[in-house]
């Protein structure tokens, strides 16, 4: 069954495993699951707006059909 995942943040998430850093993937972009390889920075701009990211990493503004009237 497909289903739609929803990442709300545009940084990742660190943790301290002892003396060391580790940066997991808050964005859900990075080909490095569940490691952060950097992919956020494309979404620094997103702003209010709702993308999709294809599997080659372009990006496409979701447009919402329905009005509020």
């Amino acid at each position: 069954m497909s289903r739609l995942v929803l990442h709300e943040r545009n940084h990742p998430y660190m943790i301290k495993v002892g003396d060391e850093e580790i940066f997991l993937c808050g964005c859900g972009l990075s080909q490095d699951k569940p490691y952060c390889d950097g992919t956020h920075e494309k979404t620094q701009n997103e702003k209010n707006k709702v993308y999709f990211y294809d599997d080659k990493g372009n990006r496409v503004e979701m447009i919402n059909f329905y009005s509020n009237q």
